[in-house]
């Protein structure tokens, strides 16, 4: 036996890449490599490979073995020198420009996804059940474009890693797309099924709980975070690693293995934000099964576009040795931002505390007048805001109402949720909406869309 170390490690697939390459060598028997220990054991004839001949044979993957356990260097370079015979310090502006582009990066990137979910790109584009197939396309894109990213395109930068993973060892761009286009056509054979089934039996197969819904994608969204952390390299979130266990990555290439991808992206329907509600909405509306299934499929289509530049951007990297790592760091700071903005608009959802709640101001009113005998709370619902319209307090076990005037709001403020008022969620339709809050109790309820991204209204029931 055998025991080198080794630092340079990203991921499962890289385990199996120098395992791959260390058993056709005539001297190595077996081989096992751990990221985890940073460790390759081997069983050999003779000495076996020597740590300058292995240095050679993975240089362009920049793998660095070695008899005894390294220190990591990444981050440690010193950007001030010193040069003998000459006076003063020197600055490494190589180093200095490596530490400042990743932060620069993520910085426009941020501030990018930033406008355009302020631009609410949503309102210029509307959708009925005489639309045309193409409308809904655009409305994808759209959707892959906005609030939607954050979380299932913060779910395709999560699963990178793992997809890779899965194409371990594989070179060609096709091969190492091959599981994301696994994920699509789950994704798009979902939609068209489910599509299908809105228009033929919509009304007893949609999904209505929203405390459910804001639940689950809490649980994913801290999943998300985790693993984001993970990819910028924090330490201890390494204790919690989600990997695939590298017997199924050996297997993945069997037809089991190659259903997973395909499995996730189907599981995506089930996690619809605000533009696929509305999506549903139309094709339950359109009462046909066919028109269902073309509307949801033209729809996840558009979605797609936009998804699959993130997908081309993770495999373009981690394919180029010396880019993984800081598309690794960038991703995974994107994922913390993407998780962080996902639980955040779900506490909104179940009416507790939230980010949201910083810098919104109590404002002291009367309580709402009552219309013959019932208390009336009313708002105007335009653009991606929800506007009170009078006072926002009503009294205890007295019957209430809610009354939004919708104006043209767009996006999943279309569908207004407020856990303890009102069950589910309720679907605005154009013009004055009445919803009947029975006699609420005492307390504090948050009225906000179905995914939380509307900043939420406070109703204080005294």
């Amino acid at each position: 036996m055998k025991q080198l170390y080794v630092i340079g490690l990203h991921c499962a697939s890289c385990e199996l890449i120098i395992e791959k390459e260390l058993l056709k060598r005539t001297d190595v028997t077996a081989a096992d490599v751990s990221m985890a220990q940073g460790t390759v054991r081997l069983e050999v004839t003779g000495e076996g490979p020597s740590v300058e001949s292995l240095n050679r044979l993975f240089v362009k993957e920049k793998y660095s073995f070695s008899l005894q356990k390294q220190e990591k260097m990444k981050g440690k370079e010193p950007l001030l020198y010193t040069v003998p015979g000459q006076k003063g310090v020197k600055v490494d502006w190589k180093q200095l420009q490596k530490r400042l582009t990743t932060p620069a990066i993520f910085v426009v990137v941020l501030y990018a996804a930033m406008l355009l979910e302020r631009s609410n790109i949503g309102q210029f584009i509307s959708l009925d059940d005489s639309s045309s197939l193409p409308v809904f396309f655009v409305f994808g894109i759209v959707a892959g474009l906005s609030s939607c990213a954050a979380l299932i395109g913060g779910i395709v930068l999560s699963l990178s890693k793992s997809f890779d993973e899965l194409q371990g060892g594989a070179t060609s761009l096709k091969a190492r797309l091959l599981p994301h286009m696994q994920f699509y056509g789950g994704r798009l054979l979902a939609y068209t099924i489910f599509g299908a089934v809105l228009g033929g039996f919509g009304s007893f197969l949609t999904f209505n709980s929203a405390g459910l819904y804001a639940t689950l994608i809490v649980m994913i969204s801290v999943i998300m975070g985790l693993i984001g952390l993970q990819m910028a390299g924090v330490s201890w979130a390494q204790r919690f690693a989600i990997s695939l266990p590298k017997r199924f990555v050996k297997a993945a290439g069997t037809k089991e293995g190659s259903r997973l991808p395909s499995a996730i992206g189907a599981a995506t329907v089930l996690l619809p934000c605000g533009f696929t509600l509305v999506v549903q909405g139309v094709a339950l509306a359109a009462g046909n099964v066919i028109s269902g299934a073309l509307m949801m499929l033209a729809f996840a289509l558009g979605t797609v576009i936009p998804l699959l530049a993130i997908s081309v951007a993770g495999v373009k990297a981690s394919s180029k040795p010396h880019w993984r790592a800081r598309f690794s760091l960038v991703a995974g700071m994107l994922l913390v931002v993407f998780a962080v903005y996902n639980i955040n608009a779900q506490f909104n959802v179940l009416g507790w505390k939230s980010l949201s709640d910083v810098g919104t101001a109590t404002v002291e009113e009367g309580v709402a007048a009552a219309q013959n005998g019932v208390q009336v709370v009313s708002l105007k619902a335009s653009g991606f805001t929800y506007t009170p319209t009078g006072s926002m307090t009503i009294n205890a076990n007295q019957r209430a109402q809610l009354q939004v005037d919708n104006q043209g709001m767009q996006g999943c403020g279309l569908y207004i949720a407020s856990r303890g008022l009102f069950d589910g969620f309720v679907a605005l339709k154009p013009g004055m909406n009445v919803i009947d809050i029975g006699s609420p109790k005492k307390g504090t309820y948050k009225i906000s869309c179905s995914m939380g991204m509307v900043r939420p209204v406070t109703l204080r029931v005294i």
